[in-house]
């Protein structure tokens, strides 16, 4: 964020997609968001809002649906 005289001017950096891929990969290890935030530099909400643009429901083999993350999907 930057201050100005009389205003704020915030600077907002879209994730990459090797961020992307990361978000994933960490994701699918049990990673919290706070966790996967850190260790990308990250505020934990852009992670949590990321993670929640990226969810697609699946099914697995026992016909049960579970939601996963996909970076392809997000991008």
């Amino acid at each position: 964020m930057t201050h100005n005289q009389n205003s704020i001017t915030c600077h907002y950096q879209q994730l990459q997609s090797y961020e992307r891929g990361l978000i994933m990969a960490h994701q699918f290890d049990g990673w919290s968001c706070r966790l996967i935030a850190r260790e990308l530099h990250r505020n934990p909400s852009t992670i949590s809002r990321e993670l929640k643009r990226g969810m697609v429901r699946q099914i697995n083999a026992n016909h049960k649906p579970f939601k996963a993350y996909f970076a392809d999907t997000a991008q």
